[in-house]
């Protein structure tokens, strides 16, 4: 996936942390998150929320990979405990037909709220990254493990529109250093490695000139980078520019002739 898939996803889940009955059990799409679901389950479990990105999608510009608003799919998926359910505030659900579906009903709105108000700073970076929400879709999942025991789940399906992929071999710039900051004061465990991840995956590979950095980002040639003017006319060993040391850039004499005169 793309790395404004993985920063909108991380966004997403900081946003929902502590807003929610799930609390801190929140998923990174997990490949079974089911297993965590079940602990506990035979006397009171707790919600758990996994957050995936099923698709992100951009519109290049000519050989730019990055370039463009990107359309990515975020699905949160609820799942409850398939017998008890222990909520905050001694809240009690019985996992039976009518039980469950008041229980994902009562998360889908949390979750909507979380998407408003709580963690501000979150909140706030979310704006940052994403430019709407084109489509909100729920749709009510009941899982079947080997057990038996039927794991009711809610998916909500968020299709947004996002901010173009980050630029390659830059320093961190725009709202990609706020994730930055936010991640380092976090204490989520990973949420310093992930920081470094993100961080390396843009500013690498390092050490090129700016000229460079323009022809790589925007994938020209050396022929088509040279045929619109910016590329330098000479370059030293190392691939650095000369300074240019002299310039004659006298004008030649014009004879101008005012209207109605002949010269």
């Amino acid at each position: 996936m793309s790395l404004i898939s993985l920063a909108t996803r991380t966004i997403l889940q900081e946003m929902l942390r502590g807003r929610t009955w799930a609390e801190d059990r929140i998923l990174d799409q997990p490949i079974d998150p089911i297993q965590e679901v079940l602990r506990g389950a035979d006397e009171r479990g707790k919600p758990v929320i996994a957050v995936y990105t099923s698709k992100a999608e951009g519109k290049p510009t000519g050989l730019d990979t990055q370039a463009g608003v990107q359309s990515i799919d975020l699905n949160v998926y609820v799942y409850l405990p398939p017998r008890k359910i222990e909520l905050p505030e001694s809240v009690e659900f019985e996992i039976d037909n009518s039980g469950a579906g008041l229980a994902l009903n009562v998360m889908g709105r949390q979750i909507d709220a979380a998407m408003h108000y709580g963690n501000a700073d979150w909140i706030k970076l979310w704006r940052s990254f994403v430019l709407s929400v084109e489509k909100r879709t729920d749709r009510f999942v009941l899982v079947e493990i080997e057990r038996g025991l039927p794991v009711p789940c809610l998916e909500i399906l968020y299709e947004i529109r996002a901010v173009a992929e980050a630029d390659f071999a830059k320093p961190l710039y725009g709202a990609w250093v706020d994730l930055d900051t936010l991640l380092r004061a976090s204490e989520v465990p990973g949420s310093t490695d992930l920081a470094d991840l993100i961080k390396g995956l843009i500013e690498s590979p390092e050490d090129l000139f700016g000229y460079e950095v323009f022809q790589l980002n925007h994938g020209l040639t050396d022929e088509a980078y040279m045929a619109i003017g910016l590329a330098p006319l000479a370059t030293n060993e190392d691939r650095s520019v000369p300074d240019v040391e002299e310039i004659d850039a006298r004008p030649d004499e014009l004879v101008i002739t005012p209207p109605g005169r002949v010269p």
